[in-house]
């Protein structure tokens, strides 16, 4: 695997596809898709810049392209992870820090360790990773921490420039200094 793939500036890309224990596919998804969006376990990870899980039921086979037709044995979990920094510190903290959540995720999966957490977790999840191939981070050069401090700031001009319609040039100057203390 050619960790080139999965970097883009400071950012690594994180790909791993795990096969579902059958008869726990249905589980895997309920669980999936009752995780709120607003406290996502994600947001215990303070260099994610976006986390996602994807269950692949099988090919997608369409008979127009003229190949032989193939289906999957089992499901598969997919989880990406778009991250800031190296991949191992990254998921050290993962392992630990979303224990709960991935006895609840991993621990439906193939070969996850009775207790997936910590090291055995990190073993599992590097040996089912697979390679970006191309990655690209919409910002490659930001930490998340960069990233949430431009929004706030941007968040700011937008409620600035919406109280301050209709100001003189001379009170537009004087609020702008007030607020952004130029």
């Amino acid at each position: 695997m050619s960790s080139q793939d999965n970097v883009n500036g400071q950012a690594y890309g994180f790909q791993s596809m795990t096969p579902i224990e059958p008869g726990k596919e249905g589980e895997l998804r309920a669980y999936l898709e009752g995780l709120d969006i607003d406290e996502s376990p994600f947001g215990k990870l303070p260099r994610t810049h976006m986390g996602r899980f994807v269950i692949v039921k099988d090919f997608y086979n369409d008979p127009s392209w003229g190949q032989k037709e193939e289906h999957l044995d089992l499901q598969y979990l997919i989880f990406t992870s778009n991250l800031d920094g190296d991949i191992d510190s990254y998921l050290d903290e993962l392992c630990e820090v979303m224990a709960p959540e991935a006895r609840e995720i991993w621990g439906r999966c193939v070969g996850c360790p009775e207790n997936p957490k910590g090291a055995a977790l990190k073993a599992y999840l590097k040996h089912n990773q697979i390679d970006c191939g191309f990655f690209y981070a919409a910002y490659g050069t930001a930490t998340v921490p960069e990233v949430k401090a431009a929004l706030r700031q941007r968040d700011q001009m937008i409620a600035f420039a919406t109280r301050s319609q209709g100001l003189s040039p001379d009170e537009l100057q004087e609020a702008f200094a007030a607020e952004f203390g130029a």
